[in-house]
């Protein structure tokens, strides 16, 4: 879609840019997975600086209307309004030590061995191929960072194919903040999943075979969950650090 914005005539300047693009995206000039113009068109449609648009686009990430890509086809795009600021909120209350890592864990065994239970019921046709690609281009890559995107990807495509939207909402909250948590460990020196545990909850999902699925998705997420603990400390750390950083 070819949409234009016009210059910023009121000093309001970020603020205002979040609103007019907001209220692109809540209006349907720009649907979910379109992208949204690049930095450099956006400021000069406005009319200020690519600071001023930086700003703006993070305060629409933070919020859950964006997400930024990156790589060849890399940019910022809209996001399904699916999601809310629980995504940004979960980390700040395991920094704050509100919930833990073994509060999410409990939840992500007993939310997702479900979701590939009904998967197995209700997935279409489009929604295998969708899970099927995934996996492939995971079987293809060597890329540590395409690695997180596509594992991250796995689950998410999985909480769709359930029929419940709720439960795929619940999969986008956790899944979006795993993803962060694993990016932030670095360099990463444990192996969060095990190659090949992904193709077997296809296959489960695949044959209608709602015990095995659920069965097999129980063993991954305990894994992964046990994973996850380990680094739970690393990952106050480097937050904290990183925190401490940008202190006024």
């Amino acid at each position: 879609m070819n949409t234009r914005f016009s210059k910023i005539k009121r000093n309001s300047l970020y603020v205002e840019i979040f609103e007019i693009l907001k209220g692109a995206i809540l209006s349907g000039r720009y649907r979910s997975g379109e992208a949204l113009p690049s930095e450099i068109e956006l400021s000069n449609q406005f009319g200020v600086s690519r600071n001023v648009v930086r700003e703006a686009i993070r305060s629409l990430q933070s919020r859950g209307f964006i997400e930024i890509r990156r790589g060849a086809k890399g940019g910022v795009y809209v996001l399904d309004l699916n999601q809310s600021t629980i995504c940004e909120n979960l980390s700040d209350l395991i920094m704050t030590r509100k919930i833990t890592m073994d509060h999410l864990a409990q939840a992500r065994l007993y939310l997702e061995p479900e979701v590939s239970r009904l998967s197995a019921i209700h997935a279409t046709s489009k929604d295998l191929q969708g899970i099927e690609n995934v996996i492939k281009e995971y079987e293809r890559t060597q890329d540590k960072e395409k690695i997180i995107t596509l594992n991250t990807r796995f689950h998410l495509f999985v909480g769709r194919a359930c029929g419940n939207p709720f439960y795929s909402i619940l999969m986008e909250v956790i899944m979006s903040f795993t993803e962060q948590f694993v990016r932030t460990i670095k360099p990463t020196t444990h192996i969060i999943h095990h190659q090949g545990e992904h193709r077997a909850i296809l296959e489960a999902i695949k044959q209608h075979n709602t015990n095995e699925a659920m069965e097999i998705t129980i063993h991954h997420i305990s894994h992964i969950n046990n994973e996850m603990k380990k680094l739970e400390q690393r990952y106050l750390e480097l937050n904290t650090s990183l925190s401490a950083t940008c202190s006024f």
